[in-house]
């Protein structure tokens, strides 16, 4: 009896591991490098390495995500982007390297990640005015992909402004000047929908014929 309830659970222990889902993603990654010289902050899109031409798509897999993904389903959604240091950073003290969003396209949201393959270890907490959140978000100088979502087709875009800030407060520091970035995506249809829709147009030849 003992033997087999612990067979029982080690098999259910097993199939949720197997049942989470975590946002799927395609695409190279595509580095947004961020420099500080101890004056200027500096901010440009890597296409060297990562050559993909923009606006970025954006998918809807059409997936239920294990939590706290969930905040993902039913949206097009992207992590190409990421925040990368371009050579060594050294800030002042009790300074760090703040990122706000200053414009958006309406119905954008953006949720935190990290390293890309990482998802399991996201939080994705809302960041970047998303469902109420701070516009300014404190980096903290790693390789950091967000998570960008957007809850129909179409072109989306935003502006961020890179500043050295307090490192508890946000606050601007004098005497730093800042840069800005602007990424900007395209929400498709998934794959698999366009496969279904090339094979309903075919199907709709053929009755024609």
């Amino acid at each position: 009896m003992f033997k087999t309830a612990c067979v029982v659970s080690v098999v259910a222990i097993a199939g949720s591991a197997q049942s989470q889902v975590w946002p799927q993603f395609e695409g190279a990654m595509k580095h947004v490098l961020i420099t500080f010289d101890g004056t200027n902050v500096g901010v440009e899109v890597d296409n060297l390495i990562n050559p993909e031409p923009t606006p970025l798509p954006m998918v809807n897999y059409g997936d239920a995500h294990t939590a706290p993904a969930d905040v993902l389903d039913g949206m097009y959604i992207s992590s190409q982007y990421g925040f990368l240091p371009d050579g060594l950073i050294s800030l002042p003290q009790d300074a760090a390297i703040w990122v706000e969003m200053t414009s958006s396209t309406p119905g954008l949201e953006i949720y935190e990640g990290g390293r890309r393959m990482m998802r399991a270890d996201h939080t994705y907490a809302p960041v970047f005015g998303t469902d109420g959140s701070d516009a300014a978000w404190q980096w903290d100088g790693n390789m950091h992909h967000p998570w960008v979502a957007a809850p129909a087709l179409g072109d989306y875009e935003a502006i961020f402004e890179v500043y050295i800030g307090d490192a508890v407060t946000g606050a601007r520091l004098s005497g730093y000047v800042s840069d800005e970035v602007t990424l900007d995506w395209v929400a498709i249809p998934s794959p698999a929908s366009a496969s279904l829709l090339g094979l309903a147009g075919v199907a709709a030849l053929r009755r024609r014929r």
